[in-house]
Order: structure tokens, then sequence, then C-alpha cells
């Protein structure tokens, strides 16, 4: 009996914890199960920050930043970091943010997190060649600093000089068989907006001109030596002005330059217009050549237009004039070579004459505008499609303009922004509203302060090209053109394109003269350009974006990134890129002081720019 009640209470202990090892196993396995559910939770909910991040990049604590939703019983929340990754360790680039999600099934909590970068892979690299036109990368004189690829070979002595050298195939670096695409990008947003900019009417159809009125005694405007004027040789050159004289029958002067052994000139006598020349020394251009017409009136304007294409000896057909719009007389004549300085409205240094004399002090008694000086024979299409048309100054050839909209402290502006200024020194001449009627084919912006949240949807369009000189853009928000960009600078102030902004042109794009865009990786700005993209002692911080034929930067930093489809591209003087690099041809970097680094990109948050953000291989991590 006793035995029997042992082995009972044996057997009875044992059921017991049977039985509570199977309650044990049942909550473990619920237990277990919840946890994979949680687990699937957080990567719904990270799947979910991914598209939206992909669609808006903004991570602002309004929009995205804190993601929630509930799911299967369970709750999840996703949310974002610029700076830090998971454990508060700082990331190593400013385009990389950290994402987490984190999901909670009862008592049960998942967290996950990736590591995004706001660009697609390839701008991983300090430099990234697509090489369609299969060449070799030969650039010993340069430096790239960061892990680098070429799709193809690279030479001898080239490639990164400070980190990993990755080829496709060939020889020269380290073959990576599964490399990343060239990036696609979505250019809906830029086609879209240069639609929207070439269905709107012209800006400066109209334009407030003003001219220069000379008294016919002693007024006048000197433009003093220079290298682009008069300074050394000259085989071509074309002058062209507006005159309105008040009495055609006294001889007088509407431009001169050099004396008597070298020189052109443009007066009126008798009742004619002459177009004088001549290089009585080296050129054997002598006596001279003087064209002429009788087709102007008393104070109607004229347009009135000299050029030059000349050799070192005397030929026909070198000279010739031409008076509004039409040509009037062509003519033997050669180059010029060094001699004096120039004048507007008055002889100065005894120019010659068509009557073989030589004298000083002749005036001009009307009105004088739109002096322009070139060194280039200008066709007759140039002088026709252009004659009543305010330039902008950045005109090629084109070395000295006198649009005489400006008179301060007797000083004519030379609105050609090339270096040198020929600024000209008035002397007793004055500011006139009666100028010919003229039209401008572009908008200009000079030394103005511009917000753009003062146009309608922050978006400025514009159906020609644009200019900003000396001027500061307030952003966010578009600047579209259905034409050219340039931005340079004035005597006043440098051009600054502040941050957050998109500029998008259809044609190319010109950044010089100590301009700068973007403010910093924070705060960047956009530039897409259809057409070539040449840019010259500049500041970029942001995203470049080139389409056209060519590519350029001289003595210009992009802090950044840049994406390259120009089959010429080259970084020449001190030119650094600090960033990425991705071009779909190769990189012709010129001289040991253009570099390309890799460093920060910026984030963009905020700002759709038609790339896709990508995860970072290895990234996901459980925690």
């Amino acid at each position: 009996m006793a035995s029997t009640m042992g082995i009972f209470i044996i057997l009875s202990i044992f059921a017991f914890y049977l039985a509570r090892f199977s309650i044990t196993e049942t909550r473990s396995g619920a237990y277990h199960i919840l946890d994979i559910k949680a687990r699937n939770l957080a990567m719904t909910g990270a799947e979910l920050g991914m598209h939206l991040y992909k669609s808006s990049r903004s991570t602002d604590g309004i929009n995205i930043n804190n993601i929630t939703g509930n799911l299967n019983n369970g709750s999840y929340t996703v949310s974002f970091d610029s700076d830090n990754d998971e454990s508060t360790s700082a990331l190593p680039y400013t385009h990389y943010l950290t994402m987490k999600s984190s999901a909670t099934i009862d008592d049960v909590k998942r967290n996950i997190r990736y590591i995004f970068s706001s660009l697609p892979e390839a701008f991983c690299f300090s430099f990234y060649g697509n090489n369609t036109s299969s060449q070799t990368f030969s650039e010993t004189g340069s430096y790239i600093d960061g892990d680098m690829f070429f799709n193809g070979s690279v030479g001898s002595g080239s490639g990164t000089g400070n980190g990993v050298t990755y080829i496709s195939t060939g020889s020269g670096g380290t073959v990576l068989s599964d490399y990343p695409e060239f990036p696609q990008l979505d250019e809906s947003i830029y086609t879209t907006l240069l639609n929207s900019a070439a269905a709107v009417s012209g800006g400066n159809s109209s334009y407030t001109n003003y001219s220069y009125q000379f008294d016919g005694a002693d007024d006048y405007v000197t433009i003093g030596g220079s290298t682009d004027i008069n300074q050394g040789e000259f085989p071509k050159k074309t002058i062209e002005a507006w005159f309105k004289t008040n009495d055609k029958s006294n001889k007088q002067i509407i431009y001169e330059q050099g004396g008597g052994s070298r020189g052109l000139n443009l007066y009126i006598k008798d009742g004619k217009l002459y177009a004088g020349g001549w290089n009585r020394v080296e050129g054997n251009w002598s006596p001279g050549t003087w064209l002429l017409t009788s087709a102007i009136s008393n104070n109607q304007w004229h347009h009135v237009v000299l050029t030059l294409n000349g050799g070192g000896t005397k030929s026909a057909g070198a000279f010739k004039l031409y008076l509004d719009g039409e040509l009037k007389g062509t003519g033997e004549g050669s180059q010029l070579w060094h001699h004096n300085y120039a004048v507007i409205g008055k002889t100065r240094a005894k120019s010659r004459y068509d009557d073989g004399t030589t004298s000083s002090g002749f005036t001009f008694n009307g009105f004088i505008d739109e002096v322009r000086l070139w060194n280039t024979e200008r066709s007759l299409s140039d002088i026709v499609d252009n004659k009543d048309k305010v330039l902008s100054g950045y005109e090629k050839d084109l070395v000295a303009y006198y649009n005489f909209q400006e008179a301060t402290n007797n000083i004519a502006n030379d609105s050609d922004p090339n270096s040198p200024i020929n600024n000209g020194t008035i002397s007793g001449a004055v500011i006139s509203n009666s100028g010919p009627t003229l039209s401008s084919n572009f908008l200009l912006f000079k030394d103005e302060t511009i917000t753009l949240s003062n146009y309608t949807d922050s978006k400025l369009l514009v159906n020609q090209d644009l200019f900003i000189l000396g001027s500061s853009f307030n952003g966010p928000g578009y600047i579209v053109v259905n034409g050219n960009i340039t931005i340079g600078s004035t005597d006043l102030n440098a051009s600054t394109i502040n941050g957050n902004i998109f500029i998008i042109c259809s044609g190319s794009i010109t950044i010089k003269e100590n301009s700068q865009t973007g403010t910093s990786i924070d705060a960047p700005v956009i530039l897409y350009s259809k057409g070539n993209g040449s840019y010259f002692n500049s500041t970029i911080y942001g995203l470049v974006v080139s389409k056209g034929d060519n590519l350029l930067l001289s003595n210009t930093n992009v802090n950044g990134a840049i994406l390259n489809y120009s089959s010429s591209f080259s970084l020449t003087g001190d030119s650094d890129v600090i960033g990425s690099v991705v071009s779909y041809y190769s990189v012709d970097i010129q001289g040991n002081d253009a570099s390309i680094e890799k460093g920060n990109i910026p984030e963009f948050s905020g700002l759709v720019i038609g790339l896709d953000p990508f995860v970072v291989p290895g990234s996901y991590l459980e925690y």
C-alpha cells in the first residue's frame, strides 16, 4: 500500500511538471510568433518610409519624420536621423541618413534600421566614369581622392591617389564585375517647368532707351588706351553706333580711333556719311579708304557700321560700310597695328579724311547711342538681327559696349562685363531720353535683390535669355528659362543665388566672376541645363546636371555632385569638386591644381530632383 501511494505521488508530480512544461512551451511559441509578426511589421513600416522619402525627401518632423500606423493588432513608428545612426554615432557623409522602424505587438517589440544615400549608388564613388566613348582613363597629372570607378582600363599612374581604383574590365585597377549602373534621371519635373516657361510671353519686349546729347561745341567721350581696342594688332574690327544729327551739312565726327599713321573713323560732311580707314606704315594701306553714302537725314536716327577684315598687307574687300542694315560700300584695307585711343563725338588726334587732310577739333551736333566695338567682322545678318536690340554685353568678340543708360560721375559705363572694362570719360555730353526705339531679347536683373516667393508658385518663368548681374535671389523657388542663363557680376556686386533654388534652362548656362550658387551643403541649388555648362571663377553648393555638348569648370569649386552627359568635360585651373562626379563619358583634368575628392553631398531635403535615393548595401540591422 505504501509502495502504491509513493508511485502515485511521483506520477502526480511528474504530470504536474509535464503540464507546466507544456504551458511554457505554448507561451514561448506564441512569443516567437509575435516576435516574427513584430519584425514583419517593422519591415512594413520601413518599406512605407522608403517610398515616402523617395517621393518627398522630407525629414523635417512634419511630413514623414514620424510615421505611425496600426496593423495586425500592432503599431509601428518610422523616424529619420540625418546626422547619426541608431547608436548616436555620426554618419560618414551629409547625404547619408538613418531610417529607424520600430514595431510593437502586445509586449513584443522589434527595431530595425537602414542607412540611405540621397543619391544613386554611383555617387558613392569620388568619380564614376561610364566611359561611353570607350577611352582609357589617362590623367597622370590629376588628383582624385577616394574610391573611383571607370568602365574600362586605367592607364599607368592614373586613377585615384587615395582609395581604390575600380574598373569593369581591362587593366589598371581592381575589377568590379557587379558595378552600379549609370543613374537614371527622371526629367519630367524639368521638362514640365521648361514647357511652362516656353508658354509665357517675353519678359522685356519693350525697353526705355537713353542716349547722349552732344552740343556741337566741346562735348565728347574719351575711351582710354586698351589692349582690346587699340594697343596691339587688330586684323578684324567692327564699330557700330546709332546717331541723329541736327545738321548734316556741317563736318562732324561720330567716332574715331587712331591718328595720322593708323586709324578708323566715322564722320559727316556735306550731307554725306563717311567711313574711313588707313594704315600708312606697316600694311601699305595708304593713303587709305573712305566709303560714303548720302542716305542720311537730319533729326532722324540712323544705324551705322564699319567693318574691317584685313591681313598684313592691303587687300580688296577688307573694308565695308553699312547704314540702317544695308551694305553701302566696300573697299580695300589691311589690319591695324598699335594706334591712339578712341573718342566719341569729337576728333582729338588729327584723324584723316577723304580729301587728304588731317585735323582735330571737329565735334558732333546731335545724339549718339549704342556704340559697340568688336574684334571681329560682323556679318550683314549679325548686323540686321541685332541693330534694333539691346545687347547683353556677353556677346562673343564684343570688347566694349556703351549703351549710355547711365551717367555717373562723368563715366560712360562699358556694359561689356568682359575684362578689362573700358569705361569712357564724359566731357560735356549729357544723358537724354531721346534714343532710338530698341527692344531686348533678354531679361536682365542688375544689382537687384529678388525674392522668388513674390512670383506665382515661387516660379520665375522666362521665355528668352536671362542675365543675372550683381544680383541676389532668395528662395525657395525656381528660376526657369526657355533660353540661356548668364550669372555674373557688376562693378558693384557679385551675384548670389541662395539655397533651395532650382535653376533650369533649355539652353546653355554660364556662371562667372565670383558668383555663388547655393549657400552651404544644407542650402543647395540644382543647376540643370540642356545646353552647355560653363563655370568660371565661381562657387557652387548643390547638384550640377549638364546635358549639352560641353561642360567646363575653370577655377571653380563645386561642393556637392555633378551629373554630366556632355562628351567634352574639362576641369581647368584651380577647380575642385568635393563630393562626387558621375559622368557619362570620361573627364579631362588639366593641371595639378584641379581635383575631385570624395566628400559631402547635400541631402536635398524637400527637393524632388529626379534622382532616386538608395539603401547603402549591408546597412540593414536589427537591434
